[in-house]
């Protein structure tokens, strides 16, 4: 595709709807109508980025817009990936937790391009990470170990957790971050889940139905194994991996911006820090704090725009992402 003016459908206009509007933005793409449900959100974009919103959209025209990004609560992104895939668009889709509206992304064939959510594949860390893997630096990959944990009231602090989706057990944060977090592990690995093994449940007082402790046992079709823990339950904030190779150990821990590199020839541990990037600054009660750096979510809005103007395949697929939600459903079946 050869077309250099494109208008954006951005659905959903919550915390992630803004920063992909902010994403377009600063790839200098500036047609943009945005749809939410809420007044107040759709005020607050209007003002903030000088873009057109609508409450509905059944008020659209199809020949008004020429791409669709879902960035809605995941619960219902079935339902507008029927409607992206009824109006022939192209279209992003945040990370799912059930594969709602899959079937129908699967059976259509025709030519737009279909790009799931691959967000931390862009990162820094993740990046660092694959390079030290390409180029040997611990050998064969044979096992990992990794823990993804906060408190969840942590996650949002500007809004209340207990009427957010993550806080509801269709659309957990466990579940949402079991998928987000095998979509980096997958391609840091170079492989798909073969096998998962473990159980989905709730352990703390939270006030919420959802689940907030994940634990499974993964093998990759490699035959790579390791454990992954979800939770979000834990008051000390944890993105930890250990990845054991048969010439050294690679040690990361996001928080502390380095990744460790342990050759068992020389006995040496190589120390490569990771730059923060830039991150968004907001405001929570008057306090100033910093969400992520917004690199990786530009590079891939970036990749997705590369794909849907025929520059290069998207990387990430429908049929991958797939596979890590039928892991995620293996473990749903199995409570605690």
């Amino acid at each position: 595709m050869t077309q250099t003016s494109l208008t954006f459908l951005q659905i959903g206009l919550g915390s992630m709807g803004k920063r992909r509007v902010r994403n377009l933005l600063s790839l200098g793409e500036k047609n943009i109508i945005g749809f939410d449900f809420s007044a107040d959100r759709r005020k607050e974009a209007e003002e903030t980025y000088g873009i057109r919103t609508v409450d509905s959209l059944g008020k659209l025209k199809e020949s008004e817009y020429d791409v669709v990004i879902i960035s809605t609560p995941p619960e219902v992104h079935g339902d507008y990936l029927r409607f992206a895939v009824s109006t022939k668009k192209h279209f992003f889709v945040e990370v799912a937790t059930s594969d709602d509206g899959y079937a129908e992304v699967r059976a259509n064939k025709d030519a737009t391009v279909k790009a799931p959510s691959c967000t931390y594949r862009f990162g820094p860390a993740v990046q660092m990470m694959k390079k030290c893997v390409a180029e040997g630096k611990i050998g064969k990959v044979l096992a990992f170990q990794y823990h993804m944990g906060q408190y969840l009231p942590d996650w949002h602090p500007w809004e209340d957790y207990r009427t957010v989706y993550f806080a509801k057990k269709e659309s957990s944060a466990c579940r949402e971050m079991f998928a987000f977090e095998l979509v980096w592990l997958n391609y840091l690995f170079g492989s798909t889940v073969k096998e998962v093994a473990g159980s989905i449940g709730k352990l703390s007082s939270l006030e919420m139905d959802a689940d907030d402790t994940l634990t499974s046992v993964i093998t990759y079709e490699n035959n790579v194994r390791g454990t992954l823990l979800i939770d979000v339950i834990s008051r000390k904030p944890f993105r930890t991996l250990r990845m054991l190779g048969s010439e050294g150990v690679l040690e990361w821990e996001r928080f502390n911006q380095e990744v460790r590199v342990y050759n068992a020839l020389s006995k040496q541990t190589e120390v490569i820090p990771i730059p923060k990037g830039n991150p968004e600054r907001v405001y929570v009660n008057g306090k100033e704090m910093y969400l992520d750096g917004e690199e990786m979510y530009v590079e891939e809005m970036k990749t997705f725009l590369d794909a849907v103007k025929g520059l290069a395949p998207y990387p990430y697929s429908f049929e991958e992402d797939h596979i890590n939600l039928k892991a995620l459903q293996t473990l749903i079946t199995k409570r605690i």
